[in-house]
């Protein structure tokens, strides 16, 4: 341990806890007894696998001994790692992004978190130390949030020998789970798994001895029943709340997330119901998050409110970005009529709106959406045409955001129309960026 220290002083070269290779072999294990049950059945083949475990926890070991981390006098933070080759990385803390606890189970069982550190940059610009105990990590997130705000340290930590304060929330609301569980029952998936055990039953009885029909019932309820298991323990337990340090959003059954999302990072929102949800008023809140690869679920936030009711959702949305002045029914711009030709079952409902904050699109047939993003937020606009569209005299505009689940995209406009509007659009891009000047948290 020479030159490392175990305090809670980030400023000093450190390592994550002792028992870091243990939780991560821990981790896996599932898998590995499945390993050797299967193999168990071959003595030699047992023993292969038995050493190749070993060697693998030794290597996790001399990783975990070789890998320091520390806030430097640059205000980054910086990981040094390698066994046989060293490697520096340094993350600006200037350019944070956002700062994640995540808690797998067994890590979660004994007390322990990951710190997942993301900041603005190109490639790979994220650094996750696991594991920290769970005070360290809660420290470490508080020591990095106040340095990108530009918050004295001693503001946000009690008195020596009590526990790290936690951030004072202004506001909270929790998804009840009871309403999960309906919300996720009335999903796509949901009729998938029926219609798929219905046509599985018909062929198990039409070919009793042919295994057709069991064969077609396993992938029908894998498939669709592994997706709403996995989603309800991801989403369980839903909170969110707004702190002096951002937006705080937590979820999870087995692995628990903890998130703290910058309002500014935030780039566009969704408000989504598909038909099931209709009867019941309900609604699905969607995000765009800058500096985030949201190419997975596990990558970061992508859902804001996963169901809320018709009552409280644009309530809830100015609470959380009450400087977006959201407007629930603004002046639409419809679509043209010649639309119907091209988008039989949603002209209706194609729409934009220009207001003097947001650039807003709306559409969906059999789920609805509305989709809002400030002009400054905007990355890029673009007008496309399709050789039907072309024919019908009809282009989109395309809204570019940064990557997530929201695309912008105004549809079943005359070209004329879509030209003029992406044009207005623009003047408000540019006119809104010009007091936009810091990148602080």
């Amino acid at each position: 341990m020479s030159g490392v220290t175990v305090m809670t002083d980030f400023t000093q070269r450190r390592r994550t806890a002792k028992l870091t290779p243990l939780l991560q072999i821990l981790n896996a294990t599932p898998g590995l007894i499945v390993a050797f049950v299967v193999a168990g059945m071959v003595w030699w083949i047992a023993l292969i696998m038995l050493f190749f475990f070993a060697l693998g926890g030794l290597g996790l070991w001399l990783t975990w001994r070789r890998r320091i981390f520390c806030i430097n006098e640059e205000n980054e933070l910086e990981v040094t790692s390698g066994v046989f080759s060293r490697r520096t990385r340094r993350l600006r803390i200037s350019r944070l992004q956002s700062v994640d606890i995540m808690r797998p189970l067994v890590a979660r069982l004994s007390g322990y978190s990951s710190v997942k550190v993301e900041v603005a940059g190109t490639g790979d610009s994220r650094v996750l130390l696991s594991f920290l105990r769970v005070n360290d990590a809660e420290a470490l997130r508080t020591e990095i949030l106040s340095r990108a705000k530009n918050v004295e340290q001693s503001e946000l930590i009690s008195a020596p020998g009590d526990p790290l304060s936690a951030p004072t929330e202004s506001w909270k609301w929790q998804v009840p789970n009871g309403r999960l569980v309906a919300s996720l029952a009335l999903t796509s998936s949901t009729y998938f798994l029926i219609i798929g055990t219905v046509a599985s039953v018909a062929l198990a009885i039409a070919d009793p001895f042919g295994g057709t029909g069991l064969i077609a019932l396993a992938i029908a309820v894998g498939g669709a029943g592994i997706g709403l298991i996995s989603r309800f323990t991801t989403l369980f337990n839903f909170t969110i709340s707004t702190t002096e340090r951002g937006i705080a959003i937590s979820h999870g059954l087995f692995t628990t997330a903890s998130y703290t999302v910058s309002p500014i990072r935030i780039q566009a929102i969704s408000v989504v119901q598909p038909i099931a949800w209709r009867p019941f008023g309900w609604y699905q809140v969607d995000i765009n998050v800058a500096g985030m690869d949201q190419g997975s679920q596990k990558s970061g936030p992508r859902v804001l409110m996963p169901v809320v009711s018709q009552e409280l959702v644009f309530d809830l949305l100015q609470r959380v970005l009450p400087t977006w002045n959201l407007e629930p029914d603004p002046d639409w711009f419809s679509a043209d009529a010649g639309a119907r030709r091209r988008f039989p079952w949603q002209s209706d409902r194609l729409a934009v709106s220009t207001t003097p904050d947001l650039f807003m699109v709306r559409g969906g047939a059999f789920t609805r959406r509305l989709s809002a993003a400030p002009h400054a937020r905007i990355q890029s606009l673009r007008v496309t045409q399709g050789p039907w569209e072309r024919k019908l005299g009809l282009s989109r505009i395309h809204a570019d955001s940064v990557p997530g689940p929201i695309k912008l995209v105004v549809k079943g406009l005359l070209s004329e129309t879509a030209v003029s509007t992406a044009l207005s659009e623009l003047d408000h891009m540019f006119g809104s960026r010009k007091d936009q000047h810091s990148e602080s948290w």
